[in-house]
């Protein structure tokens, strides 16, 4: 009979493949859409336009992510230490997106502000 600790490691790995299963499944059918991932989003801009803030944000965590992933694989029953430059480098990169995110809202506004001032159309 299987211990209840084998269980609940069994019932996690299901539940987790299937998350994944069920994430990668609509991936593939397009009920998740991927097309504009790495496009920018601001006010007054009539198409998409590429943004590099998120392309950054998403290699940053993505390597993240691998470099965790790979340290739990070589030591798979250590919790793995991660390096503080690693998550120096994610959360400057996260501040770096989020700084260019608020810059565009901010600063729009008062854009928008200005120009009905001076009687411009936004």
């Amino acid at each position: 009979m299987p211990s209840v600790v084998k269980l609940a490691e069994w019932e996690g790995i299901i539940l987790a493949a299937g998350l994944c299963g069920a994430v990668v499944w609509k991936l593939f059918t397009g009920e998740i859409s991927l097309d504009y991932l790495l496009y920018g989003d601001a006010r007054n801009q009539p198409s998409p336009f590429f943004s590099p803030g998120r392309a950054q944000m998403l290699m940053f965590t993505v390597i993240s992510a691998v470099y965790f992933l790979l340290q739990v694989i070589s030591h798979p029953a250590n919790f793995p230490e991660v390096p503080n430059g690693l998550i120096g480098l994610l959360a400057a990169s996260h501040a770096v997106y989020l700084g260019g995110k608020a810059q565009n809202l901010y600063l729009g506004r008062f854009r928008d502000f200005g120009d009905s001032l001076m009687g411009r159309k936004p």
